[in-house]
């Protein structure tokens, strides 16, 4: 299953599926206006059948509180449905920040 949205060239998701694995690639800004995009894209990856999810956000210019909420909460989905779920590393500097600050990277961090 491969997978793209896009959402006014401010966010691009694409999620690709591989055995029991999905990848969502993440790029662009995660803010409040993109974040019903990605909190939509986040639970269709972890309710899709995988026992792994994992989040690249390699190239994610901006991330607010939206984005961190979107992705504990696609990570508490994940973990009802039995899913393993993760930020891949490396992340930008704004995000490296935004977890360091809130203390999440030991939660998020795959």
């Amino acid at each position: 299953m491969d997978r793209e949205t896009a959402s006014g060239g401010r966010l691009r998701i694409s999620s690709t599926m591989a055995g029991d694995r999905v990848a969502v690639l993440v790029v662009g800004e995660v803010d409040e206006l993109t974040l019903p995009q990605l909190s939509a894209e986040l639970l269709a990856a972890v309710i899709g059948g995988p026992r792994w999810g994992e989040v690249d956000f390699r190239q994610v210019s901006l991330c607010d509180c939206s984005g961190l909420n979107a992705l504990l909460s696609a990570r508490q989905h994940a973990q009802e449905a039995g899913v393993r779920f993760g930020v891949s590393d490396p992340v930008t500097p704004v995000v490296e920040r935004l977890f360091s600050l809130t203390g999440v990277d030991v939660v998020l961090r795959s």
